[in-house]
């Protein structure tokens, strides 16, 4: 049990920081209904470390591993970049195209360019399975540290802001506001975002870091409509999931992403049959009190 415990913590860890950003970022996505904005993002910054990748093989000079995946994340950090100004120049009413439809678009292009990149390189079957699934059981504690540092910087600047950033959400949802440079706002959302998901998907995977982002944050939504509400319920559920998860993954040997998503799913569909109940029951106590 002890090597059990010291093998699965830094895992632990990193799930539960990437599901407490996550959380909150996976709020604004539902508001805002654009559900495919964190899997398009992660899949244009996996474009940019594939292109980093090309590049850096193609190179003639013999570069270190570390030099190697300090570029590709730069090149993922520029993706990332260009993604925001062009999601946030698309959000306007002139353009009769949905943005969720221009995010589909972004996905598809940067997926099937990634893997067309990849199928002419060596090792090409690896770099995918770890573009998708990402390899979380064997994050290193320094991985955790510089998630950790990302996560505290950039929920420190949504909390200081969050004022400006509810706002720009509620601008999605047709509410009038007062806050100014919305466009400016909307970018730092996305930008920020992008840099997160960076972080996020080197560890997580597309896949996993999707689930985390938007199963948590569903949950939360049927049981309260307050933010701080929301994202407590959402760090609870999500740590309870990447528990279970990550024994499961130990005991019976499954691959640990794949089942911690699974057990997400579990707790939603458990959280929507418990809400169910909840409603019935009090139907019955309104039809007895009459």
């Amino acid at each position: 049990m002890v090597t059990a415990v010291d093998f699965m913590l830094a895992p632990f860890i990193a799930s539960i920081l990437l599901i407490f950003i996550m959380v909150y970022f996976g709020i604004h996505v539902i508001e805002r209904e654009i559900i495919f904005i964190d899997i398009a993002l992660a899949q244009i910054a996996a474009l940019g470390s594939v292109v980093s990748l090309v590049i850096n093989k193609l190179n003639t000079v013999t570069q270190g591993n570390i030099q190697e995946q300090d570029s590709g994340k730069l090149m993922a950090y520029l993706f990332c970049l260009l993604a925001a100004a062009i999601f946030t120049v698309l959000k306007n009413r002139k353009i009769k195209i949905p943005l969720e439809a221009i995010i589909g678009i972004a996905y598809a292009v940067a997926t099937t360019s990634a893997v067309i990149i990849l199928d002419k390189g060596a090792g090409s079957d690896v770099h995918i399975h770890d573009m998708f699934a990402g390899t979380i059981l064997w994050v290193s504690w320094p991985q955790v540290l510089r998630l950790m540092i990302v996560v505290f910087v950039i929920g420190g600047i949504h909390y200081i802001f969050r004022e400006k950033f509810k706002g720009v959400t509620l601008i999605y949802q047709g509410i009038e506001t007062t806050i100014k440079n919305p466009k400016f706002w909307d970018f730092l959302f996305y930008f920020t975002f992008g840099i997160v998901i960076v972080e996020a998907v080197n560890i997580g995977g597309i896949l996993t870091i999707f689930a985390f982002l938007i199963i948590p944050s569903s949950i939360s939504a049927i049981f309260s409509s307050r933010w701080t509400v929301r994202i407590l319920v959402g760090l609870l559920v999500g740590g309870v999931a990447t528990i279970f998860g990550l024994y499961f993954s130990w005991v019976m040997d499954f691959p640990c992403s794949p089942t911690i998503i699974l057990c997400l799913t579990a707790c939603l569909l458990l959280s929507v049959l418990f809400k169910g109940i909840l409603k019935y029951s009090n139907l019955l106590r309104r039809k007895s009190n009459n």
